[in-house]
């Protein structure tokens, strides 16, 4: 008998010692350990935030300590103390920061080497959709990031089911996608005095784009 409350014990120890290493988020990814010798990822922020994610049968965790790996386009959070890291599964996931919040999203087409389950943030999300693929850290945060500050970003727009690479320092990149309301963009440009130094001013522009289009019953 003694022997058997030993055991008892025992088990008891290592059942509570397990429970404390599993995953409560109900995320489902796999355990991981920082990588030895100081080495960091490639992490768009190297602070740890409270968002969300969406995973792909839609159930939302709310609450969740994330990070995102953008080189190896997976999403790093928190479960208690141990870290676990997604390669799929997941739909959606959001990054408030305090200075901004940063929505991520996956499913759209494949193009220049990213593919379907490959996230970008979601700058505008109306009929035609703005967004963003980062290939740097943040190093300074702004509500409307500049040329200078994202330099390496790259955004496209998504029209027709289509992803299209444009760039801000260029006009006619995007400008050709919108050809059916052009002369009224061309106004807006004007008139707001659009320079396109910031994605704000371009997703003003899909937004006009867009009212524009739905005035005229979408065609």
């Amino acid at each position: 008998m003694k022997y058997l409350r030993i055991i008892f014990v025992l088990l008891g120890f290592w059942s509570a010692g397990n429970a404390i290493g599993q995953d409560s988020t109900g995320i489902g990814g796999t355990p991981y350990k920082e990588m030895a010798g100081g080495q960091s990822n490639a992490y768009l922020f190297q602070e740890w935030y409270s968002g969300t994610v969406r995973t792909s049968d839609d159930q939302v965790h709310d609450g969740v300590y994330l990070r995102y790996d953008f080189a190896k386009d997976e999403v790093e959070y928190k479960s208690d103390t141990s870290l676990y890291r997604v390669s799929s599964g997941v739909s959606e996931f959001t990054i408030p920061t305090g200075t901004d919040l940063y929505i991520f999203k996956s499913g759209y087409p494949a193009v220049s080497g990213q593919t379907e389950k490959s996230f970008y943030r979601v700058l505008y999300d109306g009929n035609t959709k703005l967004l963003k693929k980062y290939t740097s850290p943040i190093q300074v945060e702004k509500a409307s990031a500049t040329r200078e500050i994202d330099q390496g970003a790259k955004l496209y727009i998504l029209k027709n089911d289509k992803l299209n690479a444009v760039q801000l320092n260029n006009k006619n990149s995007f400008l050709k996608l919108l050809t059916e309301e052009k002369n009224k963009l061309n106004y807006v440009i004007k008139e707001q005095q659009l320079e396109f130094d910031g994605d704000d001013d371009l997703v003003r522009l899909l937004e006009e784009y867009d009212s524009y289009k739905a005035g005229r019953g979408g065609n």
